[in-house]
């Protein structure tokens, strides 16, 4: 099982709008690749110094090629859509853990 990460961190006040939009726009576009088994949209809960808040969308994937069709076929798209949402709002990060 590989689970492809990706952090976002964005300041408090765009929170409401940025998980709701999550929730009702994004995740649903990102479900349509079906590409990935199962997702979790989770709040990091360790405080920023800054005052910023953190998420975290986490989407399984069971093989490689599963992750890889995401990544070529689907992701330039989907990051498209949502940097034309949240431009210079939201910092993102992706990383790829493998279970073990």
């Amino acid at each position: 099982m590989l689970l492809y990460n990706t952090s976002y961190l964005l300041e408090q006040e765009l929170e409401a709008v940025f998980v709701e939009w999550m929730k009702t726009k994004f995740i649903p576009l990102l479900k349509e690749t079906s590409t990935f088994s199962d997702n979790y949209f989770c709040k990091v809960m360790v405080a920023q110094e800054d005052g910023g808040m953190t998420y975290s969308l986490q989407l399984l994937f069971k093989t490689r090629e599963q992750l890889e069709k995401y990544i070529n076929s689907f992701e330039p798209r989907t990051k498209a859509v949502f940097n034309a949402r949240f431009q210079n709002q939201v910092i993102t990060f992706s990383s790829l853990l493998q279970e073990v």
